[in-house]
């Protein structure tokens, strides 16, 4: 009887640890890349959410490499020129993240999914 009060007491153990282990993997995917989602991926480490698609405008805040973003439309704006690339483009992407919704250029995002125009 002992033995069985023991098993099935690391057993319910187990299974709590195990849920706990889920819980945290999805608490912490809120923010971070999905296998089959968009992220940040930069040289510099990270992006700027910005409140419209141009530089000049303010940053909603930082998002470091690997941060999942919703992408929710696209427009051509202000064309940017990345260093060390040879990929210039105008095309800007509204997503939404942690942050709020905001925009990021095209180039710093990986994982992109089709959007339609804004």
């Amino acid at each position: 009887m002992r033995k069985t009060s023991t098993t099935l007491r690391s057993r319910a153990g187990l299974a709590a640890a195990a849920a706990a282990v889920a819980l945290t993997g999805l608490l912490a995917g809120a923010g971070g890349a999905d296998a089959a989602g968009s992220y940040i991926s930069s040289n510099s480490g990270g992006a700027n959410e910005r409140t419209c698609a141009n530089t000049g405008c303010g940053s909603l805040g930082y998002l470091s490499n690997g941060t999942g973003v919703t992408m929710l439309c696209w427009t051509d704006s202000q064309w940017v020129y990345p260093p060390s690339s040879n990929y210039a483009s105008n095309r800007w992407f509204r997503v939404s993240s942690y942050v709020g919704t905001g925009y990021v250029h095209s180039s710093l995002v990986a994982g992109q999914t089709s959007v339609g125009h804004c």
